[in-house]
């Protein structure tokens, strides 16, 4: 055997092997790179199939606006009815289900000056609906007895007891809603 074929077998398979470990460490990383593309698209996926509850939405706003000033709440209940108006292209198309008690007692109870009739009267409808479903929740849990109807009467005066001063001031002007 020539040293030129030699030179040329061994640079040949030197060159197999050098081409086989790159192809090797390509393979690699394209498997690292799509195992990093799935485990992305899942948490994304679960991230975006997390949903907060209605209740939840509700107790984070309560806590929120149990330290503003009435003042302070009503200009930003203000601002996201518009905001929401805007979005929507009508007016009147906020969503009031997520807003803490206090906030709808504000814009019930309003003058006229930052809300309109028709958000005073939803604001009203939506307490309405929250106080029903709550009875409802409760006369369907149990039986119905005079036991039952005690402890609900007295869950009543409890929550009555929690609720910030605007929605006592509503619920006494509003016989609908005591």
């Amino acid at each position: 055997m020539s040293l030129i074929s030699y030179l040329n077998s061994d640079s040949s398979s030197t060159s197999t092997a050098t081409s086989s470990l790159v192809t090797q460490a390509l393979q690699t990383i394209a498997a690292k790179q799509a195992e990093a593309a799935s485990a992305a698209a899942a948490s994304s996926e679960q991230a975006a199939s997390v949903s907060i509850t209605l209740a939840a939405q509700r107790a984070a706003a309560e806590t929120a606006d149990a330290g503003k000033t009435a003042d302070a709440l009503t200009s930003e209940i203000r601002a996201a009815f518009d905001a929401d108006d805007a979005a929507a292209g009508e007016a009147n198309s906020a969503d009031l289900t997520a807003l803490s008690g206090r906030a709808l007692a504000l814009v019930a109870l309003d003058d006229g000056t930052h809300f309109t009739k028709a958000e005073m009267a939803a604001a009203r409808t939506e307490l309405r609906a929250r106080d029903r479903q709550a009875l409802v929740e409760e006369m369907s849990s149990t039986p119905l007895t005079a036991s039952s109807l005690k402890d609900f009467l007295q869950a009543r005066l409890a929550t009555r007891q929690t609720m910030s001063a605007e929605e006592r001031q509503l619920r006494d002007s509003d016989p609908s809603l005591r």
